[in-house]
């Protein structure tokens, strides 16, 4: 397959001037490649949300972090 070199602004100029059948396959092609437009690291949100352990170990890094800074402080 040929690679054109196209700017996005002539690609979308050309879907454009497609009929709607083509539109809805350039759409079908594009959801198929199921393009990423979530942030990679959404996909862990939450994951410790009833994790009691996880509370203990933010709270024993915001106290490590405030004790460096206090000793930076100094």
């Amino acid at each position: 397959m040929p690679v054109l070199d196209l700017t996005i602004e002539q690609v979308i100029n050309l879907v454009q001037q497609l009929p709607p059948e083509g539109k809805k396959k350039v759409l079908e092609v594009l959801q198929a490649e199921k393009i990423e437009t979530q942030h990679p690291w959404l996909k862990f949100a939450g994951k410790y949300q009833n994790d009691s352990q996880f509370e203990e170990m933010l709270a024993y890094i915001d106290k490590e972090r405030r004790e460096a800074d206090d000793k930076a402080k100094n």
